[in-house]
């Protein structure tokens, strides 16, 4: 008999206990924010942004790097042309890269963790303070802002990865270091501190610089590119506001943003609701004088821990904090004054500077064997805990407020009166201030905060024209509060007999500026004509017919561009639009 050997039983590798916790750890925080990201809308600058994006196209290099109110980011612009052209005003589609981005930077910056210090329970409570901080999780509800620092903290967390498997073991890691700080560059400016984040964990490593001379040659070269080309480009954000600035703003600036916004938002917090428009509410001062009294605690003890290591981490986080802090100040004190720093979007990248630092504070790179023993997984599920729960609390308080449900109310209102009626068309007029703000000037037209829903028309001539109100409900135009009248023609019982040739109707009043022309008219039957250059219809019985006019002017022209019956034009009155 020949004997045969069984093989071998087939190992199955099942994830560790640590790795599920992560999971649970970088998924809840994720899916609150995934559901609130893909049912909210456009505000402010995403309007503007969706609009330039329809006109210019995604290869239009003036519309890629064009001076964003001192922002290059050609990156972001070609993602909104690109969605744009696929699908115009469709949020959620907008929001699926930013949420696909923010996925691979949990998994990079995890990645990170484990190449640094191991797969060990204490390096879950980092990797929850960067999945559960508000700072990350609120501010990026807003595409505009979000297309700006989701990439960047990809970035970020690819470039640390690629880094810290470069150092260890050489490669064509560095291709991929220098790569992810390229793409973070094409989106925001602030991805110039990743090779800053890369050169303190270097130090705080223990590597030498020498070893890898040519590499950090390179990222020189790079960052001196880059600021060359963004000083070319943009002007000075230099700010020219009326707003002092003085040790005493900034000092007041300096303390709103790590009291009111940084260490909250670290935190999970904060607690006490959103501020005015993107900003966050003051804590009471307790809570302030409780959080800064446990960053101290959190500072010392890292210390005690780290020695010489977390001095050194801290003040990398110290350094960085410092740079937004002065950039703050530079761009935004005088225009907006000290409150600015209760905006969370100019502390947000540092969240995950902040778990790095922490982490390199309390545990010893590459160190395997867990420090706390048996105490380090219940410490470390407690904190997680205890994180996730404060961050669901804020987030719950915070994004309703960035999901901007005036703005989906009024664009929503919008597709459905064109759904129900292709053939209205509106006259142009502001929107809402919390939609599209009036400083965006012409940008903060209904033409186009809600002119890429297919099926729209604005200011074409018509017998039937209609006005958005705040709500994006259109109304029917029934008369227009007229400054200034035609002079009554001289055919009785008709007014201006309009025929081929040229007919010229005077105004009582000359006028400058943007109005609605109205005109009361008869003829038996229908045709073309002209009404100061712009062709309209003259359809055929008793009507009236609506047409923005713009300029100084002090008539108006009328003819029939073909032989036909004549029009008998009886009134002419110009002014604003009267609704029902």
């Amino acid at each position: 008999m020949v004997e045969t050997e069984k093989p071998a039983p087939r190992v199955t590798r099942r994830p560790s206990t640590v790795v599920l916790a992560a999971f649970v750890a970088g998924v809840v925080p994720f899916a609150f924010h995934a559901w609130a990201a893909l049912h909210g809308s456009f505000a402010q600058d995403d309007f503007v942004v969706t609009y330039r994006a329809a006109a210019a196209g995604p290869f239009d290099l003036g519309y890629l790097f064009q001076d964003y109110h001192g922002h290059l980011q050609p990156g972001g612009f070609f993602l909104a042309a690109v969605l744009t052209w696929w699908a115009p005003l469709n949020f959620a589609l907008l929001m699926a890269p930013l949420l696909l981005m923010r996925a691979v930077a949990t998994v990079l910056f995890w990645c990170v963790l484990v190449r640094c210090f191991g797969r060990r329970w204490a390096i879950l409570v980092p990797f929850t303070v960067f999945t559960a901080s508000t700072l990350l999780l609120v501010p990026t509800l807003w595409w505009s802002f979000g297309v700006q620092l989701v990439p960047v903290v990809l970035a970020a967390a690819g470039a640390l990865h690629a880094h810290v498997r470069y150092l260890d073991g050489g490669g064509r890691w560095w291709i991929g270091a220098f790569a992810w700080t390229l793409f973070g560059l094409a989106f925001y400016e602030k991805a110039a501190l990743v090779p800053v984040l890369l050169a303190g964990v270097t130090v705080l490593l223990g590597r030498s610089f020498r070893d890898h001379a040519r590499y950090w040659a390179g990222h020189a070269v790079l960052l001196a590119a880059f600021v060359a080309g963004y000083f070319a480009v943009t002007a000075s954000q230099i700010g020219t506001g009326a707003q002092p600035m003085s040790a005493g703003t900034v000092a007041d600036l300096t303390g709103r943003m790590l009291g009111d916004t940084l260490l909250p938002g670290l935190a999970g917090g904060p607690w006490s609701g959103a501020g005015a428009g993107a900003t966050w509410a003051a804590s009471p001062f307790a809570v302030v004088v409780v959080l800064l009294v446990a960053a101290i605690a959190v500072v010392a003890a890292g210390v005690r821990a780290g020695g010489r290591r977390a001095w050194g981490a801290w003040a990398l986080l110290a350094a960085l904090f410092a740079v937004d802090v002065g950039l703050l100040a530079l761009t935004r004190l005088r225009e907006v004054g000290p409150s600015a720093g209760d905006d969370p979007r100019y502390v947000a990248d540092l969240v995950l500077a902040a778990a790095l630092c922490g982490a390199f504070a309390f545990l010893r790179p590459g160190k395997i064997a867990p420090s706390g023993g048996k105490r380090e997984r219940p410490i470390a599920v407690t904190a997680c805990v205890l994180l996730l729960v404060s961050s669901a609390i804020g987030f719950s308080g915070l994004a309703p407020a960035l999901r901007f449900g005036h703005s989906a109310q009024y664009l929503g209102n919008v597709r459905a009166a064109v759904a129900a009626d292709p053939d209205l068309v509106f006259y142009d007029t502001f929107v809402p201030s919390d939609v599209v703000h009036e400083w965006f000037g012409v940008d903060s037209q209904a033409s186009r905060v809600v002119g890429l829903v297919p099926g729209t028309h604005f200011d074409q001539p018509t017998n039937r024209m209609h006005l958005l109100d705040a709500t994006g409900t259109p109304h029917a135009i029934t008369g227009v509060d007229a400054v200034s009248h035609g002079v009554p023609g001289p055919v009785p019982n008709c007014g201006y007999t309009v025929g081929e040739t040229p007919v010229r109707v005077p105004l009582d009043k000359p006028l400058l500026g943007r109005h609605l022309l109205k005109i009361d008219y008869f003829t038996s039957d229908g045709g073309e004509g002209l009404v100061d250059r712009t062709p309209v219809w003259f359809q055929a019985g008793l009507h009236s017919l609506y047409l923005p006019v713009d300029g100084l002017f002090d008539h108006i022209g009328l003819q029939l561009s073909s032989p036909g019956a004549p029009v008998c034009v009886a009134k002419v009155e110009v002014g604003k639009p009267v609704t029902q």
